[in-house]
Order: structure tokens, then sequence, then C-alpha cells
């Protein structure tokens, strides 16, 4: 079961950095519906845009915040406070609970783990061959786009033994000594990586058809013109450059960027 929670900036990163483990609460009837095992999404304040999810390893209950801190002041507290009566004073002078709501309330802790992100990850290459760059147009499964031969890795494979595999199985080409030219990561509802690649050698002969959609050779210059992934127009500048490139997107529900930042390594 998942039950969605505030928190403010300061708690919100140190869950994210895996510095805080414990969440204390006044135990009222929406904390007492939580269980060991349940998800609990916290919204960042104050837009409550950004959310990360725990699960609660366990959970443990005290007649107030005196002696909930007292238990835990060692590992949660001290760093910060030179006492429990300064820890406790902390919660109330920051806004969380009143004077009084610390010194009355039952009060839940519930120890949590940051849930680990499940990456979609994908490798992708750009084949040069004078001046022109082999793209595939998908016929229908992102709506005419145009993108860089490539696909997900299977079972073992390291990024370049999946990009050779993807590549030829779409292609029919095989790709000789193709570079790792910039890592893409991005982020809508869930996370992934995108290994890209770049090369200008091959062997085979290049199939008219693929299974996702028609191959093309496009002049490099004209890719800014065609219809790309929105994140892929952001890093064609930096192609088949000496420098690799490593970014980071946040899109939206139609995968537009919503914000990046790239850089150079």
């Amino acid at each position: 079961m998942e039950h969605i929670m505030k928190l403010n900036e300061k708690a919100f990163e140190r869950i994210k950095s895996g510095k805080k483990k414990r969440e204390y609460r006044i135990n009222d009837e929406k904390r007492k519906q939580v269980r060991v095992g349940d998800i609990i999404v916290f919204q960042k304040l104050p837009e409550l845009k950004e959310t990360i999810k725990v699960e609660v390893t366990n959970i443990h209950r005290y007649e107030n915040f005196e002696e909930a801190i007292t238990k835990h002041f060692k590992e949660d507290f001290r760093e910060k406070h030179s006492s429990i009566d300064e820890a406790i004073k902390a919660f109330y002078k920051k806004g969380y609970y009143s004077e009084k709501e610390l010194k009355e309330s039952n009060v839940v802790v519930f120890e949590i783990k940051k849930q680990r992100n499940l990456h979609y990850n994908a490798t992708a290459c750009y084949l040069k061959k004078d001046d022109k760059v082999l793209m595939i147009k998908f016929n229908k499964k992102w709506g005419q786009v145009y993108a860089p031969p490539g696909g997900k890795f299977e079972e073992c494979e390291s990024p370049l033994e999946c990009i050779t595999r993807e590549f030829y199985e779409e292609t029919g080409l095989n790709l000789v000594n193709p570079r790792l030219q910039g890592i893409s990561f991005w982020h809508d509802s869930v996370d992934g990586i995108i290994f890209v690649y770049t090369a200008e050698d091959f062997t085979g002969d290049l199939k008219l058809t693929s299974e996702e959609g028609t191959l093309e050779w496009i002049k490099f210059d004209d890719l800014s013109q065609i219809n790309q992934f929105d994140q892929n127009k952001y890093f064609t500048p930096y192609l088949f450059k000496p420098e690799v490139f490593e970014a980071k997107f946040i899109l939206d529900e139609k995968c537009k960027v919503k914000e990046y930042k790239i850089r150079n390594m």
C-alpha cells in the first residue's frame, strides 16, 4: 500500500542522499494505517512536484517526542543538536508541530529504505558516411520520429555488445570500432540512460527496411531540421567530437525537454 506525505526540502534531500533513515510523525489516524512493507511517497515542499519513494522497514511507537528522540538521539540528532531538549525544540520552532503536540501526542517512527529506481538503459549509434548519418524513421511506434539505430540491453550485455547487436539487427551492418560519444540520462515517469555511440566505418549490406521503420541517410547538417526525439536535438552538436559528453534531461509526459544540462568530459 502507498501513502503520500509532505516533507520539507532539507529532510527530502537527506532521504534522497541516503542519510535520513527514520521519519518522525505524530501517530494520528493517517499514520496508523502504515504497515511494514508499505511504500511512502514523500512530496517535496513547497511545490510538491518532486517525489521520492521509500519502503517502511520497521515501525516504532512512543508516548511522546521526548521518548522517541531519547531513543534515537545518538543516531539521528547528536550531529546537529547538543541535547535532547534542543532537538525537541527544533521541531516546533520550524513549525512542524506545536509545542503542545510534541509533549502530549503519541509518536510513530518509521524506519525507511529508499527504493532503487528502475533504469531503462539503452544504446544508440550515429553512423556517418560521406557526411550523412544513418537514421531510422519510425512508422508507427513514435509517430514518424527519426532516431539512430539502437535498443535495450539483453541479459549480461555490456553497452558495446548491446549496440553492436542492436545495430546489426536493425540495419544489417556491422559497426567497426564504434566510439562511446556520450551518456544521456533522462527522467519522466521513470529513469533511463542512453549510451550514445558514433562510428564512421562498417561492413555488410544495408537492409532496405527495418522492423521499426525505414532506414534513411540524412545529411549531418540537416539533423537539426528533422523530427527527432527532443533530447536528441540537444546533444546532436556534441556528436563526432573528440570529447565525450554527459547529459541530464528532465522530460514532460510528451517526452519534451523541461530542463537539461550537458557538459563535455
